[in-house]
């Protein structure tokens, strides 16, 4: 009995203990089971459709979109300049009123000026219409004398051949110089007809045009006479046209007129040498006589002919039209710098008023400062047509296009804008900053504000938004769970237990999430993170839809 209580004694207390170590086997198994499960676990997102909205964030600064150089109307004293840069004035605000007491000085100078640029520019105009004309006669000429010329080689040859006692010869020769006289003759009466008909038209035109001439002078004096302003410089831009025309139908009449001189005197001529044809020659001291005559005729002929090749052949000293367009664009400017007293005080007395809502910038004038007309006073900037110029680094600059909507910040306020304008040309070391990389060179562009008020400052810093893109109802992910990898864009999703890549196609892209076009569906599960895991391991997928 003492042997078997020592027993138990032995027994029970190992079996205490081996309980005791199964128990924590167990429970350690169950422990490292629960934490390797737990490894295993991944928080996926259901794949849903949503709206994206891609936009481009950078800074840009605030200039006027509409400016206008104000420069003096007049010659003058200025009396009234209460203004500084930086001011904000309103449309129609008195700037600038001007003392006019030396304006009819300078007016009379500038009309004496005006005067002198009239009188030489007809003088320029008569004086090529005279060469014109001498040009025409010299061209009309040569044509004449080279079929003198010939005619008068054929006499020469003709009487050569007389001399020589071919008296046979020598009556074919007269017969045929007589037919090419006459033909000649011919020639020249058909293109007299012409030259004359075309006469009648010049004189006809020229008469008119004089007509012109004196009634655009009977206005011109008349407006003179009554002061009045504005019907003055209509008739003078009137005279000064009727001069020009009259001056013209006058050389082209005075032309076609010494063409009829010279083709008459051309038929003359011929008929004196075709009558001269028909005599016979009776002995050959006559034929001699006759013979060193024509040689000296044809002499005297072909000189005649080489010094109206010369005129004809070289520059007459015509004006051509641009040289004439560039004398009348002068005299236009002269009279434009010449306006008449009247007009040159009242726009003294209207001075100058704002002609939009802006602020002044680069002032140039102060009272009692001395002004010449077309002087820069100053610069005035719109406050009501405003933009916002920015520059897009070459990573996101492709992304916008005129029309986008913009929000622009500015002195804690928040407008809305449009994108009016993109530069073709890239501009170095002026990458701007926004959300992408800074690149060395960048693209200017400018967002129009849709609404301004009282709030604007120009010069200023602004914060730009542009929605360069949207996608609407489409598959969408968050961007966390959007990889790039050496292949390309993926994801990571479950497929039988296993982490495994999914290559997919993104489209339009914002700060929270891209739109994928190709690659996932909606309903699917993506992993954001796998954490520790890589592809191939297995795992378990957990709900964080709503994380």
């Amino acid at each position: 009995m003492k042997k078997n209580k020592k027993l138990w004694k032995i027994i029970i207390p190992a079996a205490i203990v081996i309980v005791l170590i199964g128990a924590v086997i167990v429970n350690n198994m169950k422990n490292a089971g629960e934490a390797i499960a737990e490894a295993m676990k991944v928080e996926a997102v259901t794949v849903e459709k949503g709206n994206v909205a891609e936009t481009i964030e950078t800074n840009g600064t605030v200039v006027s979109g509409e400016e206008k150089v104000i420069f003096s109307p007049v010659n003058a004293e200025v009396e009234t300049a209460e203004f500084q840069t930086g001011d904000l004035v309103k449309e129609g605000q008195k700037l600038i009123t001007f003392d006019v007491k030396d304006l009819e000085e300078q007016n009379q100078k500038a009309e004496l000026t005006v005067r002198a640029n009239q009188l030489g520019y007809q003088d320029s105009v008569n004086k090529s219409n005279e060469a014109a004309v001498k040009q025409a006669q010299a061209q009309s000429e040569v044509s004449s004398l080279q079929a003198q010329v010939d005619a008068k080689k054929q006499e020469v040859a003709d009487l050569t051949a007389a001399v020589s006692g071919d008296a046979k010869g020598q009556a074919e020769a007269q017969k045929q110089a007589a037919n090419e006289i006459e033909k000649q003759i011919k020639a020249l009466q058909k293109e007299l007809k012409k030259a004359e008909k075309a006469l009648g038209k010049a004189k006809e035109a020229y008469e008119k045009a004089e007509i012109e001439q004196q009634t655009a002078q009977v206005n011109f004096e008349a407006a003179s006479s009554a002061q009045d302003v504005e019907k003055l410089e209509e008739s003078r831009e009137a005279l000064n046209a009727a001069n020009q025309k009259l001056a013209e139908k006058k050389g082209d009449y005075d032309a076609k007129q010494e063409a009829v001189n010279s083709l008459n005197t051309q038929i003359t001529e011929l008929q004196s040498s075709l009558a001269g044809t028909g005599s016979q020659v009776e002995v050959n001291a006559d034929l001699q006589k006759k013979l060193e005559t024509a040689q000296a005729e044809l002499a005297d002929l072909q000189v005649r002919l080489e010094g109206q090749k010369s005129i004809a052949d070289t520059d007459a000293g015509t004006l051509s039209s641009a040289a004439r367009a560039q004398m009348q664009t002068n005299n236009n400017l002269a009279e434009l710098e010449s306006k008449s007293l009247e007009e040159l005080i009242a726009e003294g007395k209207q001075g100058i008023s704002a002609e939009f809502n802006g602020v002044i910038s680069d002032k140039q004038v102060v009272e009692g400062a001395t002004v010449s007309q077309g002087m820069q006073l100053f610069t005035l900037q719109s406050i009501d047509n405003v933009n916002v110029e920015v520059v897009l680094s070459k990573n996101v600059y492709d992304k916008v296009k005129e029309g986008q909507k913009a929000e622009i910040t500015l002195a804690g306020q928040t407008y809305k804008g449009t994108v009016s304008r993109i530069s073709r040309i890239a501009t170095e070391g002026a990458a701007g900053t926004n959300q992408a990389a800074t690149a060395s060179a960048g693209i200017m562009a400018e967002i129009h504000l849709d609404h301004t008020d009282d709030n604007i400052f120009l010069g200023v810093d602004a914060k730009v938004k542009i929605l360069a893109e949207e996608a609407k109802d489409v598959v969408v992910l968050p961007t966390e769970a959007v990889n790039i990898g050496k292949d390309g864009t993926f994801c990571w999703v479950c497929e039988d237990g296993i982490l495994t890549k999914r290559s997919i196609q993104t489209g339009v892209s914002s700060n929270e999430c891209l739109e994928i076009t190709e690659g996932i569906e909606e309903g699917e599960q993506v992993i954001a993170d796998p954490g520790e895991h890589e592809e191939g391991d297995n795992i378990v997928l957990t709900d964080g839809s709503k994380k």
